[in-house]
């Protein structure tokens, strides 16, 4: 996920490149390699995240059902 100040700096740059465009070429082959890695990684830690809630969520409600049924039973 990009942050706030992944952002910033690509408006900067941007901003940067406009202004300067008549007087350099800008060489933006790292810093887009930098954000493909940033984004690939944040990806990841996404679906990290998400599988580990959904496991926690999944646990959760199959204790709930199993609270639910132990109650049927004792109350046979």
């Amino acid at each position: 996920m990009l942050n706030l100040k992944t952002v910033f700096v690509i408006a900067l740059l941007s901003a940067s490149t406009t202004v300067s465009a008549d007087e350099i070429a800008v060489d933006t082959t790292d810093l887009e390699a930098t954000l493909t890695a940033n984004l690939a990684e944040s990806m990841e830690l996404m679906q990290v995240q998400l599988t580990e809630e959904l496991n926690t969520m999944l646990v959760a409600e199959e204790q709930q059902e199993d609270k639910a049924t132990k109650t049927v039973q004792l109350a046979d």
